[in-house]
C-alpha cells in the first residue's frame, strides 16, 4: 500500500469516527433479575399458595441472593434498568414478599402469626426495618408510601402477601415486568372469584367480602370512580363473571381477616 493510500485510508476512518462516534459496543444496564426469587416461590409455595417456611430455612441461599439484590439495587439507584412503571412495580411487589419470606424466617419455626400478641401487626409492618434500593424503611411504608400511593393500582391488594391466611393466594411464580398486567389481572379475579374473598348469600341479600376490601376500601372506590364510575361493588363486578355479579340490592359485609400463618 503506498503512503499516499494509507493516508486517505486513515482520514476515511477519522471521518467516520467523528461522524458515528467511537466504535465501541454501547452500555445498557443489565435487566434486573428475578430468578432466585422465582426458583424460591417454585420450590416453597404450593397450589394453596401456602410456604414450606421450615423447608426454606434449611435451603434459604437463593432467597438470600434475592434479598441482596433488592437491598443495593432498584428504581432510584438504577433508573436505567427500571424505565417502565411496569418494571419498577413489578420489583416492589416482589421486593414487599421477599422481605415478608425473609421476616418470617426471622421469628423463628415456632411462629403462629406475624401480627404478634396483639394482632396489631406493629412489630413485623412497622418496628421491623428493612433494606430496599439502598434505602432502609418498614413492610408498611413500602406498601402505603411507595407502592399504594405511587402506582395507584387496586390489583397490587391481590399480589401482596403479608404472611397470613386471609391473604390473596401467593402465586408459585414471580411478578414480571412484561407480563405484569396480564399476572396482576389474574390474580385479582383469582381473589375475587373465591368464595372466602366474595361470598353470595342470595337468600340472605348479602355479599361478604374479604377484609381487604373494607382496609383498602378508598384505593377500589377511588380507581373506579376515575374508571367508569361506581364504588366498590362495580369495582368487584369487574373480575367476576355476568352471572355472578354484585347486585345493588346485597348488602356488603365483611369477613373476618384470618391472621394466621400462610404456613404448609
Amino acid at each position: 500500500m503506498t503512503t499516499n493510500t494509507l493516508s486517505l485510508v486513515l482520514a476515511a476512518s477519522l471521518a467516520c469516527v467523528m461522524v458515528l462516534g467511537p466504535m465501541s459496543t454501547p452500555s445498557y444496564a443489565a435487566d434486573f433479575s428475578y430468578a432466585d426469587w422465582n426458583d424460591v416461590l417454585e420450590a416453597y409455595v404450593d397450589e394453596d399458595g401456602l410456604v414450606d417456611y421450615a423447608g426454606l430455612a434449611a435451603d434459604r441461599q437463593a432467597l438470600d441472593r434475592f434479598i441482596s439484590s433488592i437491598e443495593t439495587t432498584g428504581p432510584k439507584s438504577d433508573p436505567d434498568a427500571f424505565p417502565t412503571r411496569d418494571d419498577q412495580l413489578a420489583y416492589y411487589i416482589n421486593a414487599y414478599n421477599a422481605h415478608v419470606f425473609q421476616g418470617v424466617l426471622e421469628l423463628g419455626p415456632d411462629a403462629k402469626t406475624v401480627w404478634g400478641f396483639t394482632g396489631t401487626g406493629l412489630g413485623f409492618f412497622v418496628r421491623m426495618k428493612v433494606e430496599v434500593d439502598g434505602e432502609r424503611t418498614s413492610l408498611k411504608s413500602l406498601e402505603d408510601d411507595i407502592i399504594r400511593d405511587g402506582f395507584k393500582d387496586p390489583r397490587i391488594h391481590a399480589a401482596l402477601n403479608c404472611a397470613s391466611i386471609g391473604c390473596p393466594k401467593l402465586p408459585k411464580v414471580a411478578f414480571l415486568p412484561e407480563r405484569l398486567d396480564e399476572q396482576l389481572d389474574a390474580e385479582m379475579t383469582k381473589f375475587v372469584n373465591e368464595e372466602r374473598n366474595c361470598k353470595i348469600d342470595t337468600a340472605a341479600g348479602t355479599a361478604t367480602l374479604s377484609k381487604i376490601f373494607d382496609w383498602f376500601r378508598k384505593d377500589f372506590e377511588e380507581y373506579q370512580a376515575e374508571h367508569g364510575g361506581g364504588g366498590l361493588r362495580e369495582y368487584i363486578n369487574r373480575y367476576r363473571p355476568a352471572d355472578s355479579q354484585l347486585s345493588a340490592d346485597l348488602k356488603i359485609e365483611f369477613a373476618k381477616y384470618d391472621k394466621g400463618l400462610n404456613r404448609q
